[in-house]
């Protein structure tokens, strides 16, 4: 399978900066996430790679072949839209051959294809149905299997999954992964929701204002977040943050906040200004209610006393909304021995877990192994 280059790609509308500096190579055969808010950039550098859009200024290859300048029917690319964009009038045999009749393709290749499509996609029994008759999923499946009979060098997907229900969404992202293992065909994959990104990419490019972020595997973006954007983006639900400072106590590092005092871990903390604005960072499922009484005064997370504001019960897990003198934080807990609204209840924060930011939004704390 062919690899995908992003070389210092720019694009502007007008006056307006859309994707900047966009520097990116896609390996043969991975499954690449662009994952982002609305107005990160994501769709437009799918467009780009498509040839849709004109590329302002650098060069976009695939398979090494300077790309830049091809119109998009030259780029042996297939794209999957949010919409699902099927003729209503054709049945789903028709919709997934059309493109190959227009391309004059052999009557038996096209047969082939389809017959491959229609069993790799469960739609055999459906070929002859129009979309009328089919329920969102099959229509989704049928648009995948449009762009699978072109047998394209890399398939890209744009919010594929943005017109389906929780239940639909989490059946296709595992359809979806599957059958992109099993092809191996470089693919790019568009979306907005980070639990899309986290359970399907090999590796996550996360956008914002048309610059990358941040690139890595899943677990590393989890684990190891680069600027606070990154950190509060990646993980649900999202990680707390608290601002305030860093003081140095009897030879090691403690983040105060009005309310509360955080131990920070050593082994972890680059030197900082203690007279600098930072903010921590933990998230929920870090965080642990404290079920054998008052922790000593001195002991790490010592001093994050609570009220129960809400308990939010989703069955294998809750999630427990403490307000902490002036702060709201939330803990994802087990269902054992839940507190009620209104509890007083101590939260212990791990060091070792902790992530600190500096004011300009950069991760202050070294990298954990991943």
């Amino acid at each position: 399978m062919p690899s995908v280059s992003f070389e210092h790609v720019f694009k502007r509308f007008d006056a307006v900066s859309v994707v900047e500096d966009f520097d990116l190579h896609v390996a043969d055969g991975e499954l690449l996430v662009l994952v982002g808010g609305s107005g990160s950039g994501k769709s437009t550098i799918l467009r780009l790679l498509a040839g849709l859009e004109e590329v302002t200024a650098g060069t976009i290859r695939i398979d090494e072949r300077d790309v830049t300048s091809l119109p998009p029917r030259q780029r042996d690319v297939a794209m999957v839209f949010q919409d699902y964009a099927l003729y209503p009038h054709m049945t789903v045999h028709e919709n997934l051959s059309l493109g190959l009749r227009l391309r004059k393709v052999p009557r038996a290749e096209i047969e082939r294809r389809v017959r491959w499509v229609g069993g790799a996609l469960g739609l055999e029994p459906l070929l002859n149905r129009r979309p009328k008759q089919l329920s969102g999923g099959q229509r989704q499946r049928v648009a995948m299997g449009r762009a699978m009979v072109r047998e394209p060098l890399v398939f890209l997907f744009d919010e594929p999954l943005s017109n389906l229900d929780a239940g639909l969404r989490a059946q296709m992202r595992i359809e979806i992964g599957s059958l992109q293992r099993r092809l191996k065909t470089t693919t790019i994959y568009v979306t907005h929701d980070q639990v899309e990104a986290m359970t399907l990419g090999d590796r996550i490019v996360v956008l914002a204002t048309g610059r990358i972020q941040q690139v890595g595997r899943p677990i590393e973006l989890y684990r190891t977040p680069v600027n606070r954007f990154v950190a509060g983006f990646i993980g649900t639900p999202a990680m707390n943050f608290l601002e305030g400072r860093v003081e140095q106590k009897d030879g090691g590092s403690v983040f105060t906040a009005e309310g509360l005092r955080i131990g920070l871990p050593n082994d972890r903390i680059a030197t900082v200004a203690s007279s600098e604005p930072m903010t921590l960072g933990i998230r929920p499922e870090n965080l642990a209610i404290v079920t054998g009484g008052p922790s000593p005064a001195d002991a790490p997370g010592a001093g994050l006393r609570g009220r129960v504001l809400l308990v939010e019960r989703l069955g294998g897990t809750s999630h427990i909304h403490i307000e902490v003198g002036p702060h709201r934080l939330m803990a994802s807990v087990s269902n054992e021995r839940l507190p009620e609204i209104g509890d007083r209840i101590e939260l212990q924060v791990p060091p070792a877990l902790v992530h600190l930011f500096g004011e300009d939004g950069r991760a202050l704390l070294q990298t954990l192994s991943c």
